[in-house]
């Protein structure tokens, strides 16, 4: 889970920067696709299988993984709400996770569980500063794709540890990407060398993230591994200090803190866990 969120933090960059020339869903296309292709030559030097057994599950994670790509691009690149409110509001995903985890996983959900989620959540707030004077709209659509993530990642758990982990993500991949591209046809721009290069780098970063996220989500509970997904976001802000010439404050850093800390308390649970069954 660690080495899909820092995939998903090269992913994060990547599209923010590829984003400012090419249209979102063009931007949302590529990783897909490119990501696809990442999976196709993992699952062939791993030997592994790219034949989906569970079908209804699979196109189910699928299909909301899916409608979650069309929200979250479309709000992390809208002009029209500031991109830490886009990205406070994706972040109530692993929220949804952890209530939706008991009635549709039936999954144990403790109180140390939402806990976590709430200091993780507090944190993103601290990190992100994000100023809650949004286009309604704009705000209902991250929202509503931080419902739809969270739905994926519940099918994602209902399809196991027997299904290939690639077969699930080369599924979605395609899926999202035909989907995607098809939105970017009307407003399609044509990447220069260097779009290309970034376009690239989403999907690949992307597609070994998404391996990852599908192997960790096939071996765990849903609820704490969700609130790890709050590292992403922590680690973004952190790079793109340098990167966008940006300076961390005093309230971010303690924001980062409190996802940190959050890790730490889903750690000791997980041990907890193990130890109980060892």
């Amino acid at each position: 889970m660690l080495l899909s969120q820092l995939m998903f933090t090269a992913m994060n960059i990547c599209s923010r920067l590829g984003g400012r020339g090419l249209p979102w869903s063009e931007v949302a296309g590529a990783r897909f696709l490119f990501g696809a292709l990442v999976t196709v030559l993992i699952a062939r030097a791993k030997g592994s299988s790219l034949r989906v057994v569970d079908r209804r599950n699979t196109w189910l994670r699928s299909l909301f993984g899916t409608v979650a790509s069309f929200c979250f691009f479309y709000s992390v690149t809208s002009p029209r709400i500031p991109l830490g409110d886009a990205i406070t509001l994706g972040a109530t995903g692993p929220i949804f996770v952890a209530l939706l985890s008991g009635p549709l996983l039936g999954e144990k959900v403790g109180h140390h569980i939402f806990l976590a989620v709430a200091l993780a959540f507090a944190g993103v707030i601290g990190v992100v500063k994000p100023t809650f004077q949004s286009a309604g709209d704009v705000a209902a659509i991250a929202t509503f794709g931080a419902l739809t993530y969270a739905l994926a990642l519940m099918w994602l758990r209902k399809i196991g540890p027997n299904e290939s982990s690639e077969a699930i993500v080369l599924h979605f991949s395609l899926v999202a990407a035909a989907a995607n591209l098809a939105l970017s046809i009307p407003g399609w721009v044509t990447p220069d060398a260097k779009g290309m290069a970034l376009l690239l780098g989403t999907g690949i970063a992307g597609g070994i993230g998404q391996v990852a996220m599908t192997r960790a989500y096939s071996l765990s509970r849903a609820a704490p591994l969700s609130t790890l997904t709050y590292l992403s976001i922590v680690f973004t802000y952190l790079l793109a200090i340098p990167i966008f010439g940006e300076r961390a404050g005093g309230l971010q850093l303690v924001g980062a803190a409190l996802v940190i800390l959050a890790g730490v308390v889903l750690a000791y649970d997980v041990w907890r866990e193990r130890s109980r069954y060892a």
